[in-house]
């Protein structure tokens, strides 16, 4: 019997993805959620940015996905439901050390300089009901430019990876701290808007040929953003990193003469 497959989407792969499409009924991200056997969760705070930020009707997508029951969207309060199951009275000091772990993967003393109230309770006598509260409370000082939504979405990797004792597709942002950040928390596979070509092509749901539409459509955004190349690893023991041009690493990716590195990097075999 095939094992269901775990995968995290995050608010920048969602939004990109969204925008990749063949024609307004076929976009990157209906293709990825075709994958079979995968289970799609994300952070309430996904949806959130989404609909804050309303790149190209995405709060729509994912308003539509969650109420079919295409992607799971957990809450903080599912969250600490889930942790009470698996560690009792002990869930809210382990949320508060998850946080910590994601803020540094993310930036160190972050943590500290962000969730003041945090640091400040009790946690032996702590309450589900004011833990929440006086984390709202952080969170909602934080304000813009402070990846909150990465954050969460480290916090729920981490309790899916507990929880359900399996590897974590995480389908996330092309910034590479990012994604060293993800990998850093434990077995989690990252997947850029680029290497989700070599998933869809590896389960089968989108070949080389039907790609092209999508993989055109992805250069031109690229070429929006003055962006020619992609970082690549050479086959040295240094892995050092090369640019590439953009249709080259394509044209390679497909060719089967590039690796999927567990933290979403290509490198050359």
């Amino acid at each position: 019997m095939t094992k269901e497959k775990y995968a995290l989407l995050d608010t920048d792969f969602i939004s990109k993805a969204h925008l990749i499409r063949k024609d307004d009924q076929n976009k990157l991200i209906d293709r990825i959620m075709e994958m079979p056997r995968y289970q799609f969760y994300c952070h309430e705070q996904i949806r959130k940015e989404l609909i804050k930020h309303n790149v190209g009707n995405s709060p729509e997508w994912l308003e539509t996905k969650i109420s079919d029951g295409s992607v799971h969207c957990i809450s903080d309060e599912e969250i600490i439901a889930d942790l009470h199951t698996i560690y009792s009275d002990s869930a809210e000091a382990v949320y508060a050390n998850m946080l910590r772990n994601g803020c540094e993967a993310y930036k160190s003393g972050h943590f500290e300089e962000n969730f003041i109230r945090l640091q400040a309770l009790d946690y032996l006598s702590i309450s589900k009901e004011l833990f929440l509260q006086e984390l709202k409370a952080d969170c909602d000082e934080i304000g813009e430019g402070k990846n909150l939504g990465e954050l969460k979405s480290y916090v729920l990797l981490q309790v899916l990876s507990t929880k359900l004792g399996e590897q974590v597709y995480v389908f996330c942002s092309d910034d590479k701290n990012a994604r060293s950040g993800i990998v850093s928390l434990g077995s989690a596979r990252c997947i850029s808007v680029l290497t989700a070509f070599m998933r869809l092509y590896k389960e089968g749901v989108l070949l080389r040929k039907d790609a092209e539409p999508y993989l055109q459509a992805y250069l031109s955004e690229c070429k929006k953003h003055h962006q020619t190349t992609f970082r690549v690893h050479d086959k040295s023991k240094q892995m050092q990193m090369c640019k590439v041009p953009c249709e080259q690493v394509i044209r390679e990716m497909y060719a089967g003469k590039l690796e999927l590195l567990q933290n979403g990097n290509l490198r050359y075999k």
